[in-house]
């Protein structure tokens, strides 16, 4: 396996929230709860107060916040060539500039800022204002090097749905998956989910599958066949090591990474296939399951207390809900033949899962006490789904005949934003990570 990179931004990068009086603060203008639809935002470019002359500081922050933005389904981006205003001859702080100057081009929201540049010292400082009130809503500033700019400006995107909609944003994450864009094999890649970063972590002749995240991106377990025979792998991140799971429950069939750090995994021995709980060394805590029927494909709750998996032990492949002390699961599927792959949404109140339908599989979300189950994919074959940290999010795999890409979704109303991987190579078993910043 090729060397390990770091994944998880070991910034020298501070934030500090701008001081706003409560009396300025805006009330949420939009209101997630009905599928709102895109709220036209300008992005200015960033005054340069020093050392940013060329603008890549301001380009790179922009082009990054604008993608997130977009990503978000909440904001229209107004394009940046109607702009009247240049941002380094006109100000960038209330009093500073004519907000008629953005209300004349539709904009409800509008983001300014100013740059500074000292060496490797940069420091960001961006501002979200309400432009029919001419208030100011929020503000951030942010120190670090010029290569966390891409941070910076997730954080910030963040921070701006946070003021928006009440609700952080899912920017400041990873995504990890299985892609074949390295060849024709299976190999594990992470990247910021607006696709920054893009990283390798397998680099194997072989099928490397189901990544799992731990809730801050230093760990990822996966299931690997480089030694001919399936084994779990943990990876840290952060200091560039991997660790092989030891085999002595059985052969592995896959597993996942609690919020807490532990691991839940499936091992099959004798015919049976069972689910057990495990320290990062892959020593066992104790059995979830014990029983004849296949338990696979787990997924713990976010506080730790529960985990959902899949089960055949009433015949069918069903979405079952058990706790990781050890206790009695119970059944939370029942129409259909054959669901699988669930997911906890982080407040751990409802389960996705994919559906075996005509035509192909599609992705459903459910209550975790069995009701209220919706169908939010209609056409193609979608599996593998997985949430967002701030739970407004699904990202799962696509697929039309052989080939398939990591599409996000709201998990609301199914509405599907757009890919977040592209080009020729299948893309699958997306995971998403925690926020990796405070």
């Amino acid at each position: 396996m090729g060397m390990m990179k770091r994944q998880v931004l070991a910034l020298a990068l501070t934030i500090a929230a701008i001081a706003i009086p409560a009396m300025a603060r805006a009330q949420i203008r939009i209101d997630i709860s009905k599928g709102a639809t895109a709220q036209p935002i300008a992005v200015s470019g960033f005054k340069n107060l020093g050392g940013d002359d060329d603008h890549a500081i301001s380009g790179a922050f922009d082009k990054i916040l604008m993608r997130d933005l977009k990503l978000s389904s909440y904001f229209r981006i107004i394009a940046p060539k109607s702009y009247i205003e240049n941002p380094d001859s006109s100000g960038y702080d209330i009093g500073q500039f004519n907000f008629a100057d953005w209300s004349s081009l539709g904009a409800d929201f509008l983001v300014k800022g100013a740059i500074t540049r000292h060496g490797n010292a940069v420091t960001v400082e961006a501002l979200l204002f309400d432009v029919a009130q001419q208030r100011r809503m929020m503000g951030k500033k942010f120190s670090g090097d010029p290569q966390d700019v891409g941070e910076m400006a997730r954080r910030f995107a963040d921070a701006i749905l946070l003021a928006a909609t009440g609700i952080r944003g899912p920017f400041d994450t990873k995504l990890a998956y299985v892609s074949t864009r390295g060849g024709r094999f299976k190999e594990i890649y992470t990247s910021w989910l607006d696709g920054g970063a893009l990283f390798r972590v397998t680099d194997n002749p072989t099928i490397n599958l189901f990544p799992s995240f731990d809730r801050n991106a230093q760990h990822l377990l996966y299931l690997s066949y480089k030694t001919y025979s399936p084994e779990l792998y943990l990876v840290d991140l952060s200091q560039q090591v991997e660790t092989r799971i030891p085999a002595t429950l059985g052969q592995a069939v896959g597993g996942t990474l609690t919020p807490d750090g532990r691991i839940v995994a499936g091992f099959q021995r004798g015919g049976r296939t069972n689910l057990y709980l495990l320290d990062l060394s892959g020593n066992e805590i104790r059995a979830l399951t014990d029983n004849g029927a296949i338990n696979v494909s787990p997924s713990a709750c976010g506080d730790g207390s529960s985990f959902t998996f899949t089960s055949d032990r009433g015949g069918t492949p069903q979405v079952y809900v058990g706790t990781l002390d050890g206790g009695d699961a119970h059944r939370v599927t029942f129409a259909g033949s054959y669901n699988t792959a669930p997911a906890f949404s982080p407040d751990c109140k409802k389960i996705a899962y994919e559906s075996r339908q005509p035509g192909g599989f599609q992705i459903f979300v459910i209550n975790a006490d069995g009701s209220g189950a919706r169908q939010l994919t209609q056409s193609g074959s979608n599996e593998a789904p997985t949430w967002s940290p701030d739970g407004r999010y699904i990202a799962y795999s696509s697929g039309r005949g052989a080939r398939s890409r990591i599409l996000l979704m709201r998990a609301l109303d199914g509405y599907v934003i757009g890919p977040l991987t592209e080009g020729e190579s299948n893309d699958t078993s997306p995971s998403w990570s925690g926020w990796l910043g405070d």
